[in-house]
């Protein structure tokens, strides 16, 4: 065997190996830290070795003249960037980082200087080729920076911060995404972007998102339950689409996977998708997956209607799931060793345990500290008696995935699940929804505890969104083009959708004068325009509003006062949804006609103006 570098090694135990990887990358010219991408070799018997990298590598490219002192990369999930891990020495080896992490492990640093022969800091990045801080020639340089990043990570988005040295810093989000997703001996490239400076603005993390175009949608699609309805639709007062198809066997359809394709991985009409809007932020607060068969579900669905569900996923939307689509929501199941389920979505990162069992009614007790009890008090007793129980999971491993949630326990004496785990949550960061998979079915009670057991679900799922995110800093004179499609795959510049509200911020100095804020639509569309102070401009927020048919919006002010303003820009337009069904009964669901070009968003300028 032989690693490199030695630095990094540890022990060795039986057949694995520890290594720590660094908190602190250092830039290189065209390349990554010397002693950063660690490699693993076993000899073929020859006295050869053919190392074999164990990471993958990120690309950042920054275009600015300003002199950077470091680059961080967040992720939004719970994972380690770097960090003590687990070399497997055999002949593919891989390298597992430890899942019991500190906050501090999920962001990686990448600093431009290092210290020198005299002990001093000195600037070992790219140069801006000016000269007294005067750039020379009419373009703006681009400086590329490599990360070492372990495989697998930054799938669920990350945060990139660039600092120069004189101070000044940017944030720039990165959607989740399963091609995000870090490989190894592979560079991922991030689409370069401008530095703007965002010193003086401070963007809250705290404010959840209220813009969607619906509360809920609901997949009773291929291999899944049929119903169409839930009785807490009506009683929460849901705004509700759904999709439906006849067939309810392990066979799959073929002609029902297209139709169920053209739903939630998008046509030229929709082209991302009923779940998503264009910049594949989440369009409903929460999906429903109901029970049936989910590995086949899962298949039909298609790796685009997969990934789509994740991306809705760790963008913001909820996820609550009975039975198939608890199993659904999971990486696997624990009886098949362990195996990740390739249909599967692993929103919740753990395995869960198969009963076997049908047409069983075991109480569910809610412990004392399950969030469930903000919402309804169960008769005072905590239990909710008889839920339906149809071969669903439980969860008897639940806490191997950090900050994972009990909200229910079988109570069920005459099976092995008895005093386990029956509902979970789990919620891996801020960006995020909520995923609550629920072994049991209380989805079709139409009255009492059953009813608010799954109304509880719900609005515990809605209070889990992820939270508004800010587009970018709006600078003083300039305009900012929102024209890019989700092909273009640039959502910090892409149109919005119905009834999605887009977030912009500005730093207002002391002193300023004849503030204008000014909103053109550059098509046929609604856009309504909102001004607040402090928070996001939500509608129901916002200190500042014009909600008129004009193209072009204005708001002007003599003066305003100092600090971080929010600017946001809805779309008020949204499609004719009608219920029907799309071919001969076989499925069936709301389609939208009239103003569809909406579903691919609307275009738009924002600017803001003082002296």
């Amino acid at each position: 065997y032989a690693f490199y570098p030695a630095s990094m090694a540890g022990t060795v135990s039986g057949s694995s190996l520890t290594v720590n990887l660094p908190a602190v990358q250092y830039y290189r010219d065209g390349s990554f830290d010397r002693n950063a991408n660690p490699a693993f070799a076993v000899s073929g018997g020859d006295g050869k070795l053919a190392f074999k990298n164990l990471c993958g590598l990120i690309s950042v490219a920054v275009n600015t003249a300003e002199a950077i002192s470091e680059v961080k990369i967040t992720t939004a999930a719970e994972e380690a960037l770097w960090g003590p891990g687990t070399v497997d020495m055999g002949s593919s080896p891989k390298l597992v980082m430890d899942k019991n992490i500190t906050p501090e492990q999920k962001s990686l640093v990448l600093k431009v200087y290092k210290p020198g022969d005299d002990g001093q800091f000195v600037n070992v990045g790219p140069s801006s080729d000016s000269s007294d801080g005067v750039l020379k020639g009419d373009e703006i340089p681009t400086q590329v920076f490599l990360f070492v990043v372990p495989v697998g990570t930054l799938a669920q988005g990350f945060t990139v911060t660039t600092t120069t040295t004189t101070g000044k810093f940017m944030q720039k989000y990165a959607l989740g995404k399963a091609s995000n997703a870090i490989e190894r001996s592979v560079c991922t490239v991030m689409p370069g972007f401008n530095f703007e400076d965002e010193s003086e603005v401070e963007i809250r993390t705290d404010v959840p998102n209220k813009a969607f175009y619906k509360d809920l949608f609901a997949d009773a699609g291929t291999n899944l339950s049929k119903y169409k309805t839930m009785p807490i639709v009506p009683y929460l007062g849901l705004s509700y689409e759904y999709f439906y198809t006849e067939s309810y066997t392990s066979t799959l359809d073929n002609t029902e996977n297209l139709e169920q394709a053209k739903v939630f991985i998008g046509t030229s009409d929709d082209l991302n998708g009923v779940l998503l809007y264009p910049d594949g932020e989440p369009r409903f607060r929460a999906l429903y997956e109901n029970g049936g068969y989910s590995t086949t579900h899962g298949r039909a669905l298609w790796a685009g209607g997969r990934d789509n569900i994740r991306k809705f996923f760790y963008n913001g939307g909820s996820y609550v799931g009975s039975c198939a689509g608890a199993f659904f929501s999971s990486r696997g199941v624990i009886d098949n060793d362990y195996t990740s389920t390739s249909g599967y979505l692993g929103l919740w990162p753990g395995y869960v345990n198969n009963t076997n069992v049908y047409d069983i009614y075991p109480d569910y007790i809610l412990p004392d500290d399950s969030p469930l009890l903000r919402y309804y008090d169960f008769g005072g007793d905590k239990r909710v008696a008889q839920v339906k129980h149809w071969n669903g999971p439980y969860f008897e491993e639940y806490d191997m995935v950090p900050g994972t949630e009990v909200l229910c326990i079988n109570d069920y004496p005459a099976y092995k699940y008895h005093m386990l785990p029956s509902v979970i949550a789990y919620k891996p960061s801020i960006w995020s929804g909520r995923v609550i998979p629920s072994g049991g079915h209380p989805e079709q009670y139409p009255d009492g505890e059953r009813r608010d057991l799954m109304a509880a679900y719900m609005k515990y799922a809605f209070d889990g969104v992820g939270i508004a995110k800010a587009k970018g800093v709006l600078h003083n004179g300039e305009v900012r083009r929102m024209v890019k499609s989700t092909t273009d795959e640039d959502p910090a510049y892409t149109k919005v959708g119905d009834k999605q509200c887009h977030h912009f911020v500005f730093a207002l100095p002391d002193g300023a004068r004849n503030i204008r804020v000014r909103l053109v639509s550059l098509e046929n569309f609604n856009l309504s325009l909102h001004l607040a102070n402090g928070t996001f401009a939500f509608k129901e927020d916002a200190q500042y509003k014009l909600e008129n048919s004009e193209s072009v919006k204005e708001l002007t002010f003599e003066t305003l006062p100092k600090g971080t303003w929010y600017v946001g820009v809805q779309c008020e337009d949204t499609p004719t949804c009608t219920l029907g069904d799309y071919g001969n009964g076989k499925y069936s669901g709301y389609q939208y006609s009239g103003n569809i070009a909406v579903l691919n968003g609307a275009p738009y300028t924002i600017s803001v103006t003082w002296e």
